[in-house]
């Protein structure tokens, strides 16, 4: 059969050759697409370790709109919306067809698979004697699960959202939306490689917090911090928490050497229990049947137990004094053991125990306040360790804000060299005038002097509030993650940013056997070094000097606003009749005056709230 230019040289040849072509289309088009693919149609398959993506119409089998037998994952204007490709990948499957090695054309496409992210492209070979549809992936594969499914799974966990937010975001983009069965089997399998990894970063944290506490005390006991932290605000009167998280952290490491998680509740097994069915076979993650307060001790008993039936003896315990975790410890664990005190908590303790005097001394202003949790502050700071000085210190501290200064040291009291100076931070520099206040300052700090030892030893638990902060960021409190095991691959992925940093995401994709992926790398090592950088800063005094100005400057603007707004806003506030008229502000913005020397002055005191007024000077006299 000759040619003449690519065309046939008679009509018959060139009918007969459509008539072929036809033929091959529709036999082609006949063979079930499916079953090249029977993980996505109802074909038995073999079990494999991972189970794979399903077709998108697996995940609404009820959709009344979806005729019979018609697969909705599956769609013939493939040209519609925007997929997630790798180029790569599309490129080496568009090289040439199956059977024939002819190179294919993505304008040839007769369907798509959808699966997540993923999807599979039907393309039909055009060479006039092969005909074959050949199936070319969007995306790298492993076990017949789309890598960028389970990639998607991850950086659900490690940002903190779900199924609704990340479909927002998909179909925003015009990208066909993920299901939530899809979903769900990638993240067990990206949370389980998450818990495996946590569990071996803290071995290893802990074994490094032992030879580092070898090193530094000679001794092979262990000091470590401990704090737990709930999926539910607190109310002040309610803890009602269906979940809650604990973290022990290496005084010396500054590590999580263990991690513990309380849920009281199972999405799965309330959902049965209403349906007075059994539960079908799942990971069921319900651990705790007591209450949301007690979660915290139970917690950190198990894990100083388990430290010390692994060979770690763990000595001394730095937590908050707001529960009763250490006379649980004595009673269950060891009796032997020490408590130190977060030093955090004993200064807010202090500021709550000041605003609480308000209300019966009313010269007991935020300005004396503010004064004298600077001074409290710089005590426990100054005298750490020493507890014969702490006991002085607190002891002058009942009397040097009113003007008496036997107890003081002149390592700190400028009265003691100058008797003339002035109290920088007093109004008008005068000390305290009220002896009602003298007394109640005075039983204050002697309930504190009675504890100095303690005051004197005081640690820090700053570690573990930040990992509950990292926490509260994979698994936000507005959202309800303790009915599953989502909640505990969270706290894993969060256990391991604190102990790796954010380079713990390629990690896992490693161990699953995923490409660590390059851009991933490079913005998790620029967090990393982004992260040391504020940490390296926020810890110099003209970091700290700066946060304070600012901090002042913030409440005073608020202070100013709201006594020119008026009352505004308040419980029951709308029940009664108010005055909302309001004071404006300055037209023209306060200014500084300069006044020359060579001019007499007078200088007067407007009993204001300093709200910007301007004063006129005089030099007319």
């Amino acid at each position: 059969m000759g040619r003449n230019r690519g065309y046939f040289r008679n009509e018959k040849q060139f009918k007969r050759r459509e008539n072929v072509s036809a033929t091959q289309v529709r036999r082609w088009n006949i063979h079930q697409l499916d079953r090249e693919h029977g993980y996505c149609s109802g074909l038995p398959q073999t079990t494999n370790p991972v189970r794979p993506d399903e077709c998108v119409t697996r995940d609404f089998p009820d959709l009344s709109f979806v005729e019979k037998n018609v697969n909705v994952g599956d769609s013939d204007d493939w040209r519609e919306g925007r997929r997630v490709v790798e180029l790569s990948v599309l490129a080496d499957g568009l090289a040439g067809c199956k059977m024939c090695n002819n190179p294919l054309s993505l304008s040839h496409t007769t369907r798509v698979l959808n699966y997540g992210l993923g999807a599979l492209l039907k393309i039909q070979c055009m060479n006039t004697v092969c005909h074959f549809v050949n199936t070319v992936p969007t995306g790298k594969r492993h076990q017949q699960v789309f890598d960028m499914n389970t990639k998607l799974a991850t950086g659900v966990l490690h940002a903190g959202i779900g199924i609704t937010q990340i479909n927002s975001l998909l179909t925003s983009l015009n990208i066909p939306a993920v299901s939530h069965a899809m979903l769900d089997r990638r993240q067990r399998e990206t949370g389980d490689a998450l818990e495996a990894m946590a569990q071996k970063s803290t071995k290893e944290w802990m074994i490094e917090e032992q030879r580092l506490t070898s090193e530094q005390t000679g001794d092979d006991e262990l000091a470590v911090s401990v704090d737990a932290g709930w999926q539910k605000r607190g109310s002040g009167k309610a803890y009602d928490s269906l979940s809650g998280h604990c973290s022990m952290i290496g005084k010396h490491t500054g590590k999580i050497t263990n991690y513990k998680v309380r849920s009281r509740s199972c999405r799965v097994c309330s959902s049965a229990a209403s349906r007075n069915e059994p539960a079908e076979d799942h990971d069921c993650r319900k651990n705790w049947e007591g209450s949301a307060k007690a979660m915290e001790q139970d917690m950190i008993v198990e894990m100083v137990s388990e430290c010390n039936a692994k060979g770690f003896k763990t000595g001394t315990v730095i937590g908050d004094d707001d529960s009763t975790t250490i006379a649980r410890l004595r009673r269950h664990v060891d009796a032997n053991i020490k408590k130190i005190s977060d030093k955090n908590h004993v200064k807010k303790n202090f500021s709550k125990t000041l605003y609480k005097l308000q209300n019966s001394n009313k010269s007991l202003t935020s300005t004396i306040i503010k004064y004298l949790k600077k001074c409290f502050n710089y005590v426990i700071a100054q005298n750490h360790g020493n507890t014969i000085v702490m006991e002085k210190a607190l002891k002058s501290l009942s009397k040097h804000p009113f003007g008496d200064h036997s107890q003081c040291n002149k390592s700190w009291c400028r009265f003691i060299t100058n008797p003339q100076e002035v109290y920088k931070s007093l109004t008008n520099g005068n000390p305290i005038q009220d002896k009602k206040l003298k007394e109640t300052l005075t039983e204050v700090f002697d309930s504190y002097i009675s504890h100095a030892e303690k005051l004197a030893s005081l640690g820090s638990t700053q570690a573990n509030e930040s990992f509950n902060k990292t926490v509260g960021s994979k698994a936000p409190k507005s959202h309800h993650y303790s009915g599953s095991a989502s909640l505990n691959y969270r706290v894993a992925g969060s256990v391991l940013q604190k102990n790796i940093g954010y380079t713990y995401v390629s990690l896992v994709h490693k161990r699953m056997g995923l490409s660590p992926g390059a851009h991933t790398i490079r913005l998790a090592q620029l967090k990393d070094l982004q992260s040391r950088k504020r940490r390296a800063i926020a810890t110099t005094r003209k970091a700290k000097i700066k946060r304070l100005a600012l901090k002042s400057k913030k409440s005073n603007s608020y202070a100013a606003s709201e006594l020119r707004e008026g009352d505004s806003y308040r419980s029951c506030v709308a029940l009664k009749s108010h005055d909302i008229t309001e004071i404006p502000a300055p037209r023209i913005p306060p200014a500084d005056v300069e006044i020359p020397d060579d001019v007499a002055y007078v200088c007067f005191d407007l009993e204001t709230t300093g709200l910007g007024i301007t004063v006129c000077y005089d030099y007319s006299y």
